[in-house]
């Protein structure tokens, strides 16, 4: 008969005092019918015995009882306490049921009389006792995991009998009720949990079951997953085990919560939110609240946002690069003008694109409006009030002290000076309320247009602030109604007024330049300026205002500045005749503070 070897011998640990005993021990496994080749160690005594058992590793011991000093069964009971996972079959020289049984109980694996020993049988025995010992360690290593799972781990285990009468209960999971084993074990789960009575009686009725319960015991309340099958060990009843879930359940309500929230506005409220890709296409959108201003999602979906609506070409680029920006829609649904504000930010979840969102601010601008207007008109009044009211005072102020002069020079000559200097003064403040009337009231903005109003505009800067202020006009004059050319006229008065008592500018240039629809109103100085990111941070009154004017015209407004190297304030704005959106990039003529007045 052939038989078939292992490649590598086992390694047998030979404890025998015999020189004799070990050389039929070898002889035995030696014999070229055996199934296996065996390495054997001879440990001649008691010590060395231990010693090896130290030192190093066997596939199975074989250990003579009667070792001198000590037995076989004490050498196995020092092994078996020093946790050794290796077989082991004591050896003694007769039969004896006794010594049988205590090796055995002790932890020996077999326990072989060597008179009429064979290698088939010493074979066998060690064959059985290598397997004997995996499935034992197997078993140990199942059980240390299952005690750690059920000793850390929010897991709770039992058993119940066919009337669901609790036998096992284990588990951490237990602790997070209160509950031990001993007040569960005895207990009918039908009566305790009624509400599992259903899914446990499927169980025991030969199914299994999977199921989420919330469990309530005392003033503790957690959620539990729940598994439960057929004993079929026992051929009756049930077992199962319960994983403590509540953070994730309470986890998953809050997400829901939080969905149903989102769903409620984006469904009752004039908004719209969505995510855009790398190439700022709409992949996601939600809401139906601007469906009239035609910005539904489905009008959205799959579509470049940046074509769609090219006034936010440049906040989308923004956005997408890593950052934030906002833009603003308009346009008119029959006789009524309606408005948008969008927002758009780098989408840092997903790492890539970005996501938006619209409001309707139709209502709001309009009431913003009014109030603009208003405060306009009523600087108009008080500019009017300042011409026509204390300008004519001051005029005749300065007559009368001409007069007096006159007089004074044939009878008090010298009054006569003092007379003049009163006449003189009466002038300059003529001048002064008229300039500031200019600038509350632009007249020539009214009578003679946007470039005639910057014009005077910027000639009256000269006189009051005795800085160079020049304006000039590259291309034709945009088509604007009045409102519109008041938000330029104020976007350029501020900016002058932030040059000159903020910047400490001597050089100020006004520049509207115009292109085939394509509008860009431009200031320039010489100033001493500002860090520009700290000031976004923390803009003043005049600065939002001069952004919420551009934004009323359908355009942006940036303002860059250095320190040291002047400011310079651009808003941009396009016409219908343009197809493109407002642009911030430089004209194809640069405009300077060295360009002279055309």
């Amino acid at each position: 008969m052939s038989t078939s070897r292992a490649h590598s011998p086992l390694k047998i640990l030979v404890v025998e005092d015999r020189e004799e005993d070990y050389q039929f021990l070898s002889m035995l496994l030696s014999r070229p019918q055996l199934m296996e080749t065996y390495e054997l160690d001879w440990a001649e005594s008691f010590d060395e015995g231990i010693a090896r058992l130290c030192r190093g590793r066997y596939d199975a011991g074989l250990f003579d009882y009667g070792l001198g000093v000590g037995t076989g069964m004490d050498l196995l009971r020092k092994a078996v306490a020093a946790g050794t996972d290796m077989p082991i079959i004591l050896l003694t020289g007769v039969d004896n049921p006794n010594l049988d049984n205590e090796a055995l109980q002790t932890g020996a694996s077999d326990f072989l009389c060597k008179v009429g020993l064979t290698s088939v049988q010493l074979e066998r025995a060690i064959r059985y006792a290598r397997k004997q010992a995996n499935t034992l360690a197997e078993l140990r290593r199942t059980s240390h995991l299952l005690n750690s799972v059920l000793s850390f781990l929010p897991v709770a285990a039992g058993r119940i009998d066919g009337e669901g009468v609790i036998t096992e209960a284990r588990g951490r999971g237990l602790d997070t009720l209160a509950l031990d084993e001993s007040a569960l074990v005895g207990g009918n789960a039908y009566a305790l949990w009624p509400a599992l009575a259903p899914q446990l009686r499927l169980a025991v009725g030969g199914a299994e079951c999977s199921f989420t319960t919330e469990v309530v015991h005392g003033e503790a309340r957690r959620h539990f997953d729940c598994y439960f099958r057929f004993d079929e060990v026992r051929g009756r009843g049930a077992i199962g085990f319960a994983i403590d879930v509540t953070s994730r359940v309470e986890a998953e309500n809050e997400s829901r919560r939080q969905a149903r929230l989102l769903r409620s506005i984006l469904r009752n409220l004039p908004v719209i939110a969505g995510r855009l890709d790398a190439q700022g296409r709409v992949v996601e959108a939600q809401g139906e609240g601007l469906h009239p201003r035609e910005l539904a999602p489905r009008h959205l979906l799959g579509r470049a946002l940046a074509d769609l609506f090219p006034q936010g070409r440049e906040a989308v680029a923004l956005a997408i690069a890593g950052g934030s920006a906002g833009f603003t829609l308009g346009g008119w649904q029959g006789e009524r003008e309606w408005s948008v504000d969008f927002f758009v930010s780098f989408d840092a979840d997903a790492g890539s694109g970005a996501t938006f969102f619209g409001r309707d601010l139709t209502e709001r601008r309009r009431l913003e409006r009014e109030l603009l207007s208003a405060s306009d008109t009523e600087q108009q009044r008080i500019g009017a009030d300042l011409h026509d009211g204390l300008g004519q005072q001051l005029t005749g102020l300065a007559c009368m002290a001409a007069a007096l002069r006159d007089r004074l020079r044939a009878q008090m000559p010298g009054e006569a000076a003092t007379a003049e200097m009163v006449a003189r003064l009466a002038n300059e403040a003529t001048e002064q309320s008229r300039a500031l009337a200019r600038g509350l009231s632009p007249v020539q903005l009214e009578e003679h247009g946007l470039a005639s109003a910057l014009e005077d505009l910027s000639y009256q800067a000269q006189r009051l602030h005795n800085v160079e202020c020049r304006f000039s006009l590259r291309g034709s004059l945009p088509e604007m109604d009045h409102i519109g050319s008041i938000h330029l006229y104020r976007i350029v008065q501020e900016a002058i007024h932030n040059a000159v008592r903020h910047g400490t500018a001597q050089r100020v240039r006004v520049g509207l330049v115009s292109r085939a629809g394509r509008h860009r109103l431009i200031v320039l100085d010489d100033g001493q300026g500002f860090d520009s990111a700290e000031a976004g941070r923390s803009a003043g009154r005049g600065l939002r205002l001069m952004h919420y004017r551009a934004n009323m015209l359908g355009g942006v407004l940036a303002v860059r500045s250095c320190l040291g190297l002047g400011t310079r304030v651009v808003c941009a704005w396009t016409t219908p005749s343009s197809p493109t959106s407002p642009s911030l990039a430089p004209s194809a003529q640069p405009f300077s503070l060295d360009d002279e007045k055309r």
